[in-house]
């Protein structure tokens, strides 16, 4: 993989991109979350020092300033609220950068090593976990599962999987004297482990042995590298939804006409609400900063936005009309929506689907039942709002 020993002399772009995306979801994430008056615990399992070496803020100093931000605003959270920095390389650099800082604990080791702590936790609590590691092999399939068995009241993950890498280390165990099409340039720069990795392992990490078959396939001119990877995500993704009962994975690609993701950021949630926000949130905000980049004709991220209507079998309206098609009683549109999102990751916002399914409303390629019918004032319900309306989107039969 592409190590290095400098990998906190300063923030790259890569590193510094997704730390606004977990910045960025954080903010409304705690926001609703302390409304169900239950303690939320924010785990980052893999904190490194804290800050780069160029002063730059790294993940831990980013989750407590949230934190800071929650107490200052209402002191009767001080016991609700609590972060929790897991780091074993680098945990006497963490402990000095998150020194004075309320509510947290830096804990001692590696992920696995403390996943106990987490396990500890009151069931009535609810859990976010940050998870980017230095390389694969810590990512047991199996940790996140025991933590989703202890059925807190809530569980989100934001994940920076490395994909990539994971296909490279693949390659390299099962076909250890072929060459590799990867180059050190297509993968992200991580410090490695401090031991070597295993097939045992990357079944681990997988879930099972899948990726085996994939990468024979691969090996076999079957397919190509970029549709191994693509295979490889899709099903990790669904070795996910076992623990996780909505997933999304948005590729962080470089701008080039044919990438391999830099890497994958993948969130997890049991809740649909959670699903929502995050999608809402990240398409607001990334299309936020690309207008930034425009306005300030600076390149500031070479990343490209993650837009699936440009890939081959994405087609809005007809995959509204497939999902909606499938139950003879319809959708409840908030239910549609989210299947949706676990299609298209980002790229709409909530209120683009509303929007394009108003339209095929109104062109009479949907029916759009709404109970109560009428508004207070007694006119004909419009409303999108499914939490206003109990709001079903159908099929039109023929005599209709």
């Amino acid at each position: 993989m592409g190590q290095t020993k400098d990998f906190f002399k300063e923030k790259k772009d890569w590193s510094r991109f997704k730390d606004k995306i977990l910045d960025y979801y954080l903010s409304p994430y705690i926001v609703k979350i302390i409304n169900t008056r239950k303690p939320l615990l924010i785990f980052d399992c893999f904190a490194g020092k804290g800050k780069f070496d160029n002063g730059e803020n790294g993940s831990p100093l980013i989750i407590v300033n949230h934190i800071k931000s929650v107490l200052h605003q209402n002191a009767s959270l001080s016991n609700k609220v609590k972060g929790f920095f897991i780091e074993k390389k680098y945990y006497n650099d963490l402990k000095i950068n998150l020194q004075g800082h309320l509510n947290t604990e830096v804990l001692d080791g590696t992920f696995e090593e403390n996943l106990q702590k987490i396990l500890s936790a009151d069931a009535h609590s609810n859990i976010f976990l940050y998870v980017d590691p230095y390389g694969i092999k810590n990512l047991s399939l199996n940790n996140f599962k025991k933590i989703k068995d202890k059925n807190f009241s809530s569980l989100e993950m934001l994940m920076n999987f490395n994909s990539v890498a994971f296909i490279r280390e693949g390659c390299r165990l099962l076909r250890p004297d072929q060459p590799q099409d990867l180059i050190d340039d297509e993968l992200t720069d991580y410090e490695s482990d401090d031991d070597s990795n295993t097939i045992e392992r990357m079944n681990a990490v997988a879930g099972g042995t899948y990726w085996k078959d994939i990468l024979n396939d691969y090996y076999s001119n079957t397919i190509d590298i970029y549709q191994a990877e693509d295979r490889f995500i899709s099903e990790y993704s669904s070795k996910l939804r076992d623990i996780y009962r909505y997933t999304i994975n948005i590729p962080i690609k470089l701008k080039s006409s044919r990438h391999l993701p830099k890497y994958r950021l993948i969130f997890g949630s049991n809740h649909e609400d959670g699903l929502i926000l995050m999608a809402d949130n990240m398409n607001k905000k990334w299309k936020e900063i690309i207008e930034n980049q425009r306005g300030s004709q600076l390149a500031l991220f070479d990343f490209e936005f993650p837009d699936l209507t440009l890939q081959k079998g994405f087609d809005l309206h007809q995959d509204i009309l497939a999902f909606v098609s499938a139950s003879n009683t319809g959708r409840p549109l908030k239910n549609l929506i989210v299947e949706l999102i676990q299609k298209y990751g980002i790229t709409f916002s909530e209120s683009s689907y509303k929007r394009k399914i108003r339209s095929m409303e109104q062109a009479a390629d949907l029916i759009v039942d709404r109970f109560p019918p009428l508004t207070k004032t007694g006119k004909q319900a419009t409303s999108m709002d499914y939490g206003e309306f109990r709001i079903i989107a159908r099929i039109r039969h023929e005599h209709e």
